[in-house]
């Protein structure tokens, strides 16, 4: 069997998910990030999001006051 067909649907080959750990990626996020569930990481994105534009709002009405 290919070494792509090993690794079980959706997840990255072994040897992918090492390699990006030698290229200097923190993976921990990430694997956290796999263990929440769809909901989970739909509330967290969601509130990211609106974190995200609260910033670009306040960003925007400084500049407009300067």
């Amino acid at each position: 069997m290919k070494q792509s067909q090993e690794h079980s649907e959706g997840s990255a080959p072994p040897d992918s998910w090492e390699e990006a750990r030698q290229y200097g990626i923190d993976m921990s996020a990430l694997e956290v990030n796999l263990g929440l569930s769809v909901l989970q990481r739909i509330r967290n994105h969601d509130r990211a999001w609106a974190t995200a534009d609260m910033l670009r709002r306040a960003m925007a009405r400084h500049h407009e006051q300067h």
